[in-house]
């Protein structure tokens, strides 16, 4: 078998986290600037059934059979093998490399799971098609993130703008003019089980403190949908700050992500929020080629360890 390999992107949430894994709708978007890349290698003379995993960003240089059944990366493979009812092991390495932090709100999990399916399945022959893929990678999540919504691995296996809810037809949308974004790292690592858990002890405990945020935050993704679609860039950025004064009353934002946010807005950001699971990870700013330069300076020097833009082109 030759070498195969395979990539996915990250994905940014512009509305609508944490109330969509409550079964509200989301917006999201690929973030094709930063890449994860998984390669499957053949190990001509190794035993059969051999296979030898590299994922620095994981920490993992092992063999397959080394980790424990319950390892990301394991779970992602037997779900594989078992779907495609594969009853002989190949012989052959895995490489995984990626450009996308790990707990850092960007798809991380969902874009390593995606790539080494995505790269296994071809290189066994037997390529997934997108829902096939986007079912194994769902299942992967869920034992990454315990409660996950779906919205990552949706977004990352079509790479295309969608708007998500749980249980409905997925919705592509695409946007007639292009939006630029900043993204920022707030420097501080969390991870979306964390997070998640965190929210739904606070729903439990105070259903009456809670359950509108979560409603006004679904209504906002309603609201920003046409928006989006239109290209009214002065109504999303709006929408955006509304979205985070509602995750931080939700206590999902940290000290160093409302410094970022902050500056992005005094810098000329037109609306700026986390994105992702929160308590850490990163934020977006929504901006405009005058503001774009202004707005990321002005984020590293308020002390983001990793700047970048990324921008979302218009329906060709």
């Amino acid at each position: 078998m030759p070498a195969t390999t395979a990539t996915a992107c990250g994905k940014l949430i512009l509305f609508g986290e944490h109330a969509v894994v409550y079964d509200s709708p989301a917006i999201a978007i690929p973030l094709t600037s930063l890449k994860v890349r998984a390669t499957i290698e053949p190990a001509i003379g190794q035993p059969q059934g051999k296979i030898h995993i590299k994922a620095a960003a994981l920490d993992v240089d092992n063999d397959l059979s080394e980790l424990e059944k319950d390892h990301f990366l394991a779970l992602t493979l037997n779900l594989l093998f078992s779907s495609l009812g594969l009853r002989q092991l190949p012989t052959c390495r895995v490489i995984i490399t990626s450009e996308l932090p790990i707990a850092a709100g960007l798809g991380s999990s969902a874009a390593i799971s995606i790539s080494l399916l995505r790269a296994m399945s071809a290189f066994l022959g037997h390529p997934l098609k997108p829902q096939e893929l986007n079912t194994l990678a769902f299942q992967s999540e869920q034992a990454v993130h315990g409660r996950p919504s779906g919205i990552d691995n949706t977004v990352i296996t079509y790479e295309k703008p969608i708007f998500y809810q749980r249980g409905e037809v997925i919705e592509f949308i695409q946007p007639i003019r292009e939006f630029t974004f900043i993204v920022a790292d707030s420097g501080v690592r969390k991870s979306t089980r964390e997070s998640t858990g965190q929210l739904a002890e606070d729903l439990e405990a105070a259903p009456d403190v809670v359950q509108p945020h979560l409603d006004a935050i679904a209504e906002l993704v309603q609201q920003s949908k046409r928006s989006f679609q239109i290209g009214d860039i002065e109504a999303l950025g709006k929408a955006i700050d509304a979205n985070q004064e509602h995750l931080s009353a939700l206590r999902l934002s940290c000290p160093e992500l409302d410094v970022l946010i902050l500056t992005a807005r005094q810098a000329g950001a037109l609306g700026a929020k986390l994105t992702g699971g929160g308590m850490g990870g990163h934020m977006l700013a929504l901006v405009t080629p005058e503001t774009e330069a202004a707005v990321a300076q002005a984020l590293t020097a308020a002390g983001s360890p990793n700047v970048f833009t990324t921008c979302l082109h218009p329906l060709e």
